[in-house]
């Protein structure tokens, strides 16, 4: 697994501005690549022009185009989420505008706002058949800051320009390989102990100067709190290392304000392939996890598909800042860890596809839509695969499509588990590829399959359920309760049980192989975290 360590490097005014001029001829090639990728010419082709003009060396071009490439595929990806997004969203104000009565103030704006997003969709869709990609490098918030000075308290212009300048040329890469010495060309460590390194940086070649004045190489000394056994092993090894070097701090507003542009510092961030903790030697079973907008459900099976334990744990990033939401996410994936450790069993969780996850929770209300704006998908997802990476357990992705309606309606009454609690269980049951055949009575009523459908795969008939249940829920009006499992809100109030050093898990040896219509006698059906 590829991991990341970052410092603050405490540099004088000469390196400093080594550092600079460094950036500042980075991000110009990276701009005119951008430029020349994007009309369709291609990146190997543009390579020793490119080297010829900036004085990179070749492995500094590759640097570049790996970055320039990186964001092509971003935008286009981002492109493609915003144009499914849009189409959703038009889609449903045409059934909120199709019931407000004509000539309603409501209808009026509701009919200016879909307007105003067809217009867009329709401009996205132009520039993906026209091959267009729009970036602003140096953000377009501070771009549009040049037009209210004031408000965003620039003194003049030029203030905001010099700003503006180094947002633009606020980074550069260094791209590493194992061919190198010490795992990088262009950036060499040596370890002088106690975590304090000698970099030894490559500058490009000045183009422009005859004379070649500019030095080809600067040494300083950086320090590095945590991640120096993983650094040190890649040295020994001779695993690549590659370098970020990045002026200020990312998204900090004291990074960007006038006062602030001459006084920015260097942080220097090493990436490199990392071995993980040795396997455990997991009994047979999972733990699926199902993400939600408030909490995580979990649910501990076993060998034959059968749940032995579920769990709920709290997890609102909303209204939380970046540092708040990784800390929450942190919190909640020890427990995760710590409950598959004491199971012994491997984790499942969900193919990383947002954009599904979202259109499948808008049907839960007002509150779950704003939670939905700040759900940190991805962060949680990541977090437990490296946390599981770095404690020897096996993680798994399945697809998750339609693990909420199958878990309703063929496990909730009959494990008396919370429809979060059933989809983590369908979750699990999918990654040993257990049966999702519809319970013949609560499913679709005593009458068999017609035959005309035997062939059909599984999933057509929960499509056909959701169809019907968003159905159902438009022509109420309100969503119906669903009252808790029994024993569900045990300890909720009090902020639930503390696992302590034993997970909150049963020895696997005590408990039943297989569960037969019944939930567990003598365990919890459900432990709040």
């Amino acid at each position: 697994m590829m991991r990341t360590y970052q410092t603050r490097l405490l540099l004088d005014a000469e390196l400093t501005r080594q550092l600079d001029a460094y950036a500042d001829l980075y991000g110009r090639a990276e701009r005119a690549l951008f430029a020349e990728a994007t009309r369709g010419k291609g990146l190997d082709q543009l390579k020793p022009g490119f080297c010829r003009e900036f004085g990179l060396t070749a492995r500094q071009y590759n640097a570049l185009s790996r970055s320039v490439k990186g964001k092509i595929e971003s935008l286009v990806e981002i492109r493609k989420l915003r144009i499914a997004d849009l189409e959703d969203h038009l889609a449903r104000l045409e059934q909120v505008i199709a019931k407000l009565p004509a000539g309603s103030l409501k209808r009026h704006w509701k009919r200016r706002r879909m307007a105003r997003l067809a217009g867009t969709l329709a401009r996205l869709k132009q520039d993906r058949q026209d091959g267009i990609l729009r970036l602003c490098f140096g953000s377009g918030k501070l771009f549009h800051a040049q037009h209210h000075l004031e408000a965003n308290r620039y003194p003049d212009h030029a203030a905001w320009k010099r700003d503006w300048q180094d947002a633009r040329s606020d980074e550069f890469f260094v791209l590493g390989s194992k061919d190198e010495t010490a795992g990088c060309q262009g950036c060499q460590l040596t370890p002088k102990g106690n975590g304090i390194y000698r970099v030894r940086l490559r500058l490009p070649k000045a183009p422009l100067d005859p004379d070649h004045a500019r030095p080809t190489h600067t040494e300083f000394e950086a320090r590095f709190e945590y991640g120096r056994d993983q650094i040190d092993a890649a040295l020994v090894a001779g695993i690549a290392l590659s370098f970020r070097f990045l002026r200020g701090g990312r998204n900090q507003s004291a990074s960007r304000t006038p006062q602030g542009g001459a006084g920015k510092n260097w942080r220097m961030l090493v990436s490199t392939q990392v071995q993980g903790a040795a396997s455990l030697d997991l009994l047979p079973g999972a733990l699926g996890i199902d993400v939600n907008a408030d909490h995580l459900a979990l649910t501990v099976m076993d060998g034959d598909g059968n749940p032995l334990q579920t769990f709920r744990i709290p997890l609102v990033t909303y209204g939380c800042s970046s540092g708040q939401a990784k800390a929450r996410i942190g919190d909640a994936v020890k427990q995760v860890i710590r409950i598959a450790q004491a199971a012994q069993v491997g984790i499942v969780i969900e193919k990383l596809d947002f954009t599904a996850k979202k259109r499948a929770m808008k049907d839960q209300g007002v509150r779950y839509a704003r939670m939905l704006s700040s759900l940190a998908y991805s962060a949680i997802l990541d977090a437990v695969k490296a946390r599981a990476f770095d404690a020897g357990i096996r993680v798994q992705e399945v697809n998750p499509a339609y693990t909420s309606i199958i878990g309703k309606q063929k496990y909730t009454r009959r494990y008396g588990l919370s429809n979060h609690g059933a989809a983590a269980l369908v979750i699990a049951r999918r990654s040993l590829s257990f049966s999702e055949r519809p319970n013949r009575t609560s499913c679709h009523g005593t009458s068999p399959v017609p035959a005309w459908k035997r062939g059909e795969h599984v999933w057509r008939h929960w499509a056909r359920k959701v169809t019907e249940e968003r159905r159902l829920k438009r022509a109420s009006g309100r969503r119906k309760a669903i009252p808790p499992a029994s024993g569900a809100t045990a300890a909720h109030g009090a902020g639930g049980t503390n696992l302590g050093a034993a997970g909150g898990i049963p020895a696997r040896e005590s408990v039943p192989s297989t569960v037969r219509g019944a939930y567990m006698a003598g365990y919890d059906k459900t432990l709040w975290i």
